[in-house]
């Protein structure tokens, strides 16, 4: 058989692979590519060996992954996509050392076509901002923009002004790359009124995830401008898609509730622990409209929301593992993040702050002396997003401790540490070691946490799961809050509706954290002078 007939009988295969792949089916795409290769007559080539590669790495085979990619690179050196690839590989295990080696080296390649310099843009973007540097992000984004306008690249450039605090250009290149998308994939949904499209399918998969990843941004970068806008609220319903798989499975959107009265409702924990017990203050209301709430809870949560939640009769608690299903169930669901978004009762800026919701145990006698919580860091997070989020709202722990011996000296308060990590760091084992800093949780039972923080007469805390366990308990907590900080505390002010007990203390630039603790010194001050919140 000849050359150019062999070359063709192995690169026709792999149209029906690429067409799984968008569609979703990797390990189905895995599958026949492989069954391909092994059938081959000749050699696998470096494209055979990227996509191998692409595959495992999208199917979490990282090892196997990174093995194709240099296999790939051996038999040719000038593919950036395999560099890009490789870049972010290594990004995912938060090695961005070695992410930014892979990446200039991309970056050097000559000649390269506007999609190929797109993606390794995109992906030093995401590298800076998971340093958190937003400038050099910036340059990334703007040299992406010099050789042509793509949806990845305006999208970009809007997380790079949320992160500068340029919360209105954020607004502007968001809106941009939605437009830019709708275009280019569904040209008769550009002139439909933005928040109509949430939930709206586009061609595929990917591309009605994206869509959708898109809107929620759009929705938080508005609510950065404007804390009451009801459309950006109405745009955050769109993370209830924002991912491949929900589009894979019809079952998820339609059995999604829209805040109907149901005969039963499956309430499930989908993100941070901060935000389930932030959003238990609203089962109430939820359990008003159905006969029978069902509350799938990670096994973590189970002993605090049965001992301290006042849930009706007819709401029950099941265990959530990992891998539930709960559209799999045939009953209306929705993710428990955003009850209060369906429910339309987030609380607007000037409203009376809500109660705490969680019943709180009141030790006997008087306490002596008096206890100081701290949290200085938001935890560690195995994925480069949710790591670069908890970074920027940790306040470095010597600056903390400074403020707190003073606190300390001032009030006579015994400080404890409400962190359940990091207590091997030189500087806290230091403090610990002479007894100053008492490691006060040792368990990652909520509940246990609970029984901590009520016996504090106050916290002082970065934004994180253990300040909200505080206000839902009505325990009085000073936050720290960097700039920008998130959407739900908005962009101003010392108070929240969200809860009663807190007092809000911000950074007035990034990383000036020396402004938010000059603050919580006062209110420190005045919590313990008047003994209440």
């Amino acid at each position: 058989m000849s050359p150019p007939i062999l070359h063709s009988r192995r690169r026709q295969p792999h149209e029906p692979i690429l067409r799984l792949e968008a569609q979703g089916h990797w390990a189905q795409a895995l599958a026949q590519l492989r069954s391909f290769l092994r059938e081959g007559q000749c050699p696998a080539g470096a494209d055979d060996l990227h996509l191998l590669g692409r595959l495992l790495q999208r199917l979490g085979a990282v090892d196997q992954a990174r093995r194709a990619y240099l296999r790939a690179l051996q038999l040719n050196r000038r593919l950036p996509s395999t560099f890009n690839n490789l870049a972010l590989l290594e990004l995912g295990r938060l090695d961005a050392m070695q992410a930014e080696v892979w990446l200039r080296e991309g970056l050097s390649l000559p000649d390269l076509t506007d999609d190929q310099a797109d993606l390794l843009h995109a992906t030093a973007c995401e590298l800076y901002l998971y340093r958190l540097s937003p400038e050099r992000a910036l340059h990334h984004v703007e040299q992406q923009l010099r050789r042509r306008q793509s949806v990845m690249a305006l999208a970009n450039q809007a997380v790079c002004h949320h992160k500068l605090a340029q919360f209105e250009q954020a607004v502007t290149s968001q809106l941009q790359a939605i437009q830019l998308q709708l275009q280019q994939q569904a040209p008769s949904l550009v002139a439909r009124p933005i928040p109509q499209l949430v939930d709206q399918p586009l061609s595929d998969p990917g591309q009605s995830a994206q869509l959708q990843v898109q809107l929620m941004n759009l929705g938080i970068y508005r609510l950065l401008c404007m804390p009451d806008d009801p459309d950006g609220m109405q745009l955050l319903l769109a993370g209830t898609a924002n991912d491949t798989a929900y589009w894979l499975d019809p079952r998820r959107r339609s059995t999604r509730w829209h805040g109907q009265p149901v005969d039963q409702l499956i309430l499930w924990d989908d993100q941070g622990y901060g935000d389930s017990i932030q959003n238990l203050g609203w089962i109430d209301e939820v359990a008003s409209r159905t006969k029978r709430l069902r509350l799938w809870l990670r096994p973590a949560l189970h002993r605090l929301v049965q001992q301290r939640c006042r849930l009706p009769a007819h709401v029950t608690i099941e265990l959530m593992t990992a891998e539930a299903q709960p559209w799999a169930e045939g009953t209306p669901q929705l993710p428990l993040f955003f009850l209060p978004m369906v429910l339309g009762r987030w609380p607007r800026q000037g409203d009376s702050p809500r109660p705490p919701w969680l019943q709180r145990h009141r030790l006997l006698g008087a306490k002596s002396p008096r206890k100081l919580g701290l949290v200085w860091s938001a935890g560690r997070h195995s994925a480069p997003q949710p790591e670069r989020s908890a970074r920027v709202r940790d306040v470095p722990f010597e600056q903390l401790w400074d403020h707190a011996l003073l606190w300390q000296q001032r009030h006579g308060v015994e400080l404890l540490s409400l962190q359940l990590d990091g207590h091997e760091q030189p500087a806290v084992a230091h403090q610990i070691e002479r007894q100053r800093l008492c490691q006060a949780l040792s368990s990652t039972d909520w509940l246990a946490t609970a029984e901590c923080l009520e016996q504090l007469d106050l916290l002082v805390a970065v934004d994180t799961s253990v300040a909200h366990l505080a206000g839902a308990l009505g325990v009085p907590c000073v936050l720290l809050l960097s700039a920008p900080a998130d959407w739900r505390w908005g962009q101003l002010g010392e108070t929240t509706p969200l809860y009663s007990t807190f007092h809000l203390a911000r950074c007035a630039a990034r990383d000036a954290w020396h402004t938010a603790l000059e603050q919580a010194d006062h209110q420190v001050a005045s919590i313990l002078a008047a003994g209440q919140p």
